[in-house]
């Protein structure tokens, strides 16, 4: 009975963890596109939510896709509510899957194909998404076979032992029931799973309907471990939806269990109504779904309050600068939505590195800023890396392995500003102001073009686009180029003495090096929002050109 339990739980899991990654990497984009454009309204979110649980058959997949798209400001806080609302409704699919094809057909004769078809495809193409889909395939399959070995050794043991003796009755004992359900899930950290063993359990007699009913209640409280775990360390908007997803199911689980027995007498009235007695399990999957809906409809009208509150907490932390906004751990399971935080979070180093730009080029340069926006974009950019190496463990397809590449690329031209921003304002300080008056109106100028370019480079502004970067960039270079002749000028007539004429020389050079990294990172942000190739890697660069002048 053990091993038939261990291999049967083991099957289930393993196929259901298959099935769920493979269909993530089989749906690529397609996963955020839905996400985008069904979810403008809370309406909307909440059929999103429904629909895509109910084709990748993970509520957590679509919880980690919205937190994501709240952290890149794609999907507000008050509609990503409804679609974790969604996601527990559409997560009760998994149980009419067990309910309707677990019983009612002989089982190997249904998985089997299922497991040689997918085995195929993953062992025929080398292609990431054929791959994909085989995997999904295949799981489906040996979770079908998980399901068989259970109902099997349920039968065997329901003969010989009756577990209702040792349930106690009224509510102490749906209480108890329910305790044990949230306890199966929270160690088996799979809702599916815990679901699919309480069917097995009805549909062999092993327990009574009623007490299956409770347990599943329990399943739903139990969920919420994952949502607690996943938000620990997470950004402030991962931690909100936690928390929602926690509310949510605390709520419904504790409306279900005071009104269980009206809600099983609702499933015997409706079971009469349609003249054809359900199943154990079937009355146990239409109550899953039942409760879940029926928490949802509490939710519309506590909503709003429920956001108000939300929007309130969790936002201490992440206000500091240098804590990661966009990167959630969670999303790195979803390479596509990873991609697209990591490049919100490079918007964020961008503007540090601009900001220690505009520090440098200030007259006197303003050294304790451009300490701070350094050390903040040192820290950010530790825990891009961090996060990078995560993204990239997984199995990505080429065109999102050279995307992850540009985005590294845009950080090391921000940390090549923020270094030579630093050098830049520790050799202003010490030189001080310009003695010579025209050479201090260049010199104006050509910080003026840098400060403009910094301005213009901040993504996610309507004007940020390669073609604007360049023209920018273009008239730093011009500026420049005319700082520099003004000052080979005065040292050769003498009204400035040749180390002064090299020391701001060099001060022009690194501030135009500065310059430089702001724009390619800029370039290289802007041709990755827009599909493009960025214009550095596609001719020499301008300024790289005209070094050596």
């Amino acid at each position: 009975m053990i091993g038939g339990l261990l291999g049967g739980l083991g099957l289930f899991l393993l196929g259901m963890h298959l099935l769920t990654d493979g269909l993530k990497l089989a749906a690529g984009r397609a996963l955020e596109d839905m996400l985008e454009r069904w979810t403008s309204t809370p309406a909307r979110g909440l059929a999103a939510g429904m629909l895509i649980t109910s084709l990748v058959q993970s509520s957590s997949a679509v919880t980690v896709a919205g937190i994501g798209f709240v952290n890149a400001g794609l999907l507000s806080l008050r509609n990503a509510l409804w679609v974790i609302f969604g996601s527990n409704v559409g997560t009760t699919t998994n149980a009419w899957l067990v309910a309707a094809l677990g019983f009612n057909f002989k089982i190997d004769a249904f998985a089997l194909p299922f497991v040689g078809i997918g085995a195929v495809l993953m062992l025929a193409t080398a292609k990431v998404r054929p791959r994909a889909l085989g995997q999904a395939l295949a799981g489906f399959g040996i979770l079908f076979l998980g399901i068989d070995v259970l109902k099997d050794t349920f039968s065997a043991f329901g003969a010989g032992i009756d577990l209702q003796s040792f349930i106690l009755p009224g509510l102490a004992g749906w209480a108890m029931l329910v305790a044990v359900g949230t306890v199966i899930t929270v160690l088996m950290q799979a809702s599916g799973a815990a679901i699919a063993i309480i069917i097995t359990a009805a549909q062999t007699g092993l327990l009574s309907t009623e007490a299956a009913c409770a347990m599943v209640i329990g399943t739903n409280i139990g969920t919420t471990s994952t949502a607690i775990l996943s938000a620990i360390g997470a950004t402030a908007n991962a931690r909100r939806l936690a928390a929602a997803h926690v509310f949510f199911n605390l709520v419904t689980g504790a409306v279900a269990l005071l009104l269980l027995p009206l809600l099983i007498a609702f499933l015997a009235l409706l079971a009469d109504w349609l003249d054809q007695p359900a199943t154990p399990a079937v009355s146990v999957a239409l109550f899953h779904s039942v409760f879940n809906v029926l928490g949802v409809a509490l939710m519309v009208p506590a909503s709003q309050r429920l956001l108000a509150f939300l929007s309130t907490r969790f936002g201490g932390r992440e206000e500091e600068t240098a804590r990661p906004q966009h990167l959630d751990a969670n999303s790195t399971s979803v390479p596509d939505l990873a991609v697209r935080a990591l490049r919100m979070e490079l918007g964020r180093t961008h503007v540090l590195a601009g900001n220690c730009l505009r520090a440098a080029a200030h007259t006197p340069p303003d050294i304790t800023l451009i300490e701070r926006n350094g050390s903040a974009l040192l820290s950010l950019a530790n825990e891009i890396g961090k996060f990078a190496r995560k993204v990239s463990s997984a199995s990505l397809p080429p065109v999102l392995v050279e995307s992850l590449a540009r985005h590294l690329r845009a950080l090391q031209y921000q940390e090549n500003a923020r270094e030579t921003a630093h050098l830049a304002g520790e050799l202003g300080s010490a030189l001080g102001q310009m003695p010579e008056r025209g050479i201090a109106r260049a010199l104006e100028q050509f910080r003026d073009a840098a400060d403009a370019l910094a301005d213009a480079s901040v993504p996610g502004q309507p004007g940020f686009r390669s073609s604007e970067i360049d023209r920018l960039l273009g008239e730093a270079e011009a500026q420049y180029e005319a700082l520099k002749e003004a000052l080979l000028g005065a040292g050769a007539h003498a009204r400035l003495d040749i180390r002064s004429m090299q020391d701001w020389l060099r001060l022009a050079s690194l501030l135009r090096r500065t310059t430089e990294q702001v724009a390619k990172s800029a370039r290289t942000l802007a041709a990755l929002e827009e599909g493009l190739q960025p214009a550095s890697e596609l001719e020499p660069d301008a300024l790289s050109a005209s070094e050596g002048r």
